[in-house]
């Protein structure tokens, strides 16, 4: 029998699912067609991964002849979610995506379509908030609803990746090399008013003004990176061009062919000797710089390089990372015209450097330094010790990182999700042959990277030192487990090393006693694991040594949980010691593990921090003002883009450009708040 779409759902909302209750994966293909006597009907089609294996069809409305066609259509869609939300609870089912075919209600809309923005209509996003299941808009042939219904989800789950837990939607990386956004956009997740709910409207008000002078000159921007999945940079990729996508602003994303030897390269000898946390001896050898240089090479002749591609045909081109900091000469031979920015994402020990000029520091960064200073802007996090004094101050600015509060990362879970999503936490730890969560305890959670700079043995340090004050004074059910988990990279080979290392000081002597309480695990590129562990802790802890700006403390105060962590880097900017989290001196585990017993020891304190954590989240901090922020420079930078004779040298040439509004080591949002005569609110 068809679900009936007038029955009220009902959930359960206990918090754990017994293995005989986990709601089982299905993906969706729906229609919907309105007929000549303004009836609408539904279609909707099963498939469990490998074929289809069910199909309903049944009247959603007889709608009012008075209404128009608009909301007839607006009705019928909403209709069909109550639909859609009530199979999946009658039949116990995990609704992983919904594929819509193009042609919903085309038969309808005909002789209309002027008038009548279907995407305005559509209520693909609901599907995203409220049943965590991944929209595609998909183009289909078929001639009735089952058949286009059929055809969009067989289209659909051939874009997901075969991994646990089934709703990953693969990378589609392109011509060139370009990443594809959400398949060039035809995955639906957000709106643009869903944006704009996130910010005041006098920060829309000036990104509308940047979006439609960046429109009218008719920029082009390309960024560049490494890797299109695994951290920080790709995180905020994917967020910034949804977002500007759908504001119709074009901004292009290429990355770098992957290569293993050369990722170790970057990773163990650029990244960490940067940031202080490599060994002693590691040393970038003359072999490494030229295999670096003949990678880069490589990437820019194969892909970027013809008279069609993006270096010939960017306005301004922005490095995100060193790992393709190469291309920067290629960029100023052949495009002497492009702006170019390079972004440093992490902490450079510019004191290094400095006070050990013959040190493996000083030698990794003198070798990037001759790409990086041949570009006209550096953007570093907002930290100016992070920059070394090679860097003129005028052509610096400084940009935090940012977290998108719509993704998987941040979005609201209901009840329901979130208990989904704990027993495909346990399933992943059960094949990875590590401990479980018991989610009717407390847990303290540590998300990163498998990373020398994480600090992770003292997380556990701290940990083993919490269970020695707690002894004794707690009942069982209130002492609190560890859980300290995070993604992996392609360009991180560090990770399975440091994870293994991990598991050897949880199973030592000294923490026999309390390993069975310890939960670390490397989980599958899943958001929303992520946001559900996050969400469900206690508190969390960020115990990095050295850090760039770590978004991952923007997320966990936005889920209004306290956060502990060291001074390190950028961390203190987005801390309010004492306020909603608690700073502790590098180092110092013994600190960090009193700070958690008063945590736990005093409940009005959690209380009092917990509400005070996602007050003091600011807008700052989220894809919006980090998009205003993007477009600004672009903006700034290419004022002189009538100027047919500009001929760009690097940073010490920009001085010819009037740069009132870009530079001189400060922030791009105290920038275009002067600009644009932003009210600033303290």
């Amino acid at each position: 029998m068809p679900p009936n779409p007038n029955r009220v759902p009902i959930r359960r909302t206990s918090r754990r699912f017994s293995a005989a209750h986990v709601p089982l994966p299905v993906y969706l293909g729906l229609d919907v067609e309105i007929r000549d006597d303004r009836t609408s009907y539904y279609a909707i089609s099963v498939h469990d991964g490998m074929y289809s294996t069910d199909y309903y069809q049944g009247e959603l409305k007889k709608h009012d002849e008075f209404k128009s066609t608009k909301e007839v259509i607006i009705e019928a869609l909403t209709k069909l979610h109550g639909v859609v939300e009530l199979y999946a609870m009658a039949q116990n089912y995990k609704v992983q995506l919904v594929a819509c075919s193009y042609d919903i209600a085309n038969g309808f809309l005909q002789g209309e379509e002027a008038f009548v923005d279907i995407e305005e209509c559509s209520t693909l996003t609901d599907y995203w908030k409220d049943l965590d299941a991944i929209p595609f808009r998909v183009h289909t042939h078929g001639g009735s609803p089952d058949e286009r219904a059929s055809a969009a989800v067989r289209k659909a789950v051939m874009w997901l990746s075969p991994k646990y837990p089934g709703n990953l939607p693969r990378i589609s990386v392109g011509y060139r090399h370009e990443v594809e956004v959400d398949f060039n956009h035809i995955i639906h997740m957000v709106k643009q008013v869903d944006y704009q709910a996130t910010v005041c409207k006098e920060t829309w008000g000036v990104f509308q003004q940047m979006a439609s002078e960046f429109k009218a000159r008719k920029l082009r921007v390309s960024y560049f990176n490494s890797t299109p999945q695994g951290g920080g940079v790709a995180l905020m990729r994917h967020a910034l061009l949804r977002f500007l996508h759908l504001s119709d602003v074009e901004v292009h994303w290429y990355v770098a062919r992957p290569k293993p030897e050369v990722f170790d390269i970057t990773k163990r000898k650029f990244h960490n000797v940067l940031q202080g946390v490599a060994p002693p001896g590691v040393w970038l050898s003359e072999e490494d710089k030229e295999a670096f240089i003949e990678w880069s090479d490589e990437n820019v002749n194969r892909f970027w390089l013809d008279n069609e591609g993006p270096i010939k045909n960017s306005d301004v081109i922005v490095i995100d990372d060193p790992q393709v900091s190469g291309i920067i000469p290629h960029i100023r031979k052949h495009a002497p015209n492009t702006k170019i920015i390079f972004r440093s994402h992490i902490e450079i020990r510019s004191d290094l450097i400095k006070n050990e000029p013959e040190g493996s520091t000083a030698n990794t960064w003198n070798f990037l330094w001759q790409f990086i200073k041949q570009a006209d802007i550096f953007v570093a996090h907002p930290i100016k010790g992070f920059i070394p004094d090679d860097v003129p101050t005028r052509n610096t600015v400084l940009l935090p990182a940012a977290t998108d509060p719509l993704d998987g990362l941040n979005k609201p879970l209901t009840s329901w999700t979130r208990s989904y999503y704990q027993s495909v936490f346990n399933r992943v730890c059960v094949d990875l042959g590590v401990n479980e969560v018991d989610w009717y305890r407390p847990y303290i959670v540590q998300v990163a990277r498998f990373d020398p700079s994480k600090g992770i043995p003292d997380v556990l340090e701290a940990y083993r030192l919490l269970r020695e004050k707690m002894d004794g004074e707690f009942e069982d059910a209130s002492i609190p487990q560890l859980v300290i988990c995070g993604h992996g990279s392609i360009d991180d080979p560090d990770g399975t090393v440091i994870f293994e290392q991990v598991q050897s000081i949880i199973e030592s002597t000294k923490f026999a006693t309390i390993s069975s309480d310890i939960i670390a695990v490397r989980l599958p590129a899943s958001d929303q694991l992520l946001n559900m562990i996050l969400r469900g802790a206690y508190v969390a802890l960020q115990l990095s040594h050295r850090e760039g700006f770590e978004v991952k403390v923007t997320e966990a105060l936005h889920k209004g949980v306290p956060v502990v962590a060291y001074k390190a880097g950028g961390i203190p900017l987005q801390i309010k010691s004492d306020q909603d989290g608690f700073l502790v001196p590098i180092g110092d585990y013994e600190a960090v593990a009193e700070t958690l017993y008063r945590l736990f020891k005093e409940p009005e304190l959690h209380a009092k921090m917990s509400a005070n954590a996602q007050k003091c989240v600011t807008e700052e901090y989220f894809t919006v003002w980090n998009a205003m922020s993007w477009l600004h420079m672009f903006l700034e930078l290419t004022q002189d883009k009538v100027k047919k004779d500009y001929k760009g040298n690097g940073l010490f040439d920009l001085s010819a450009l009037d740069t009132t509004n870009l530079g001189n080591g400060r922030k791009v949002s105290e920038l275009w708040r002067e600009k644009y005569n932003y009210p600033i609110k303290e």
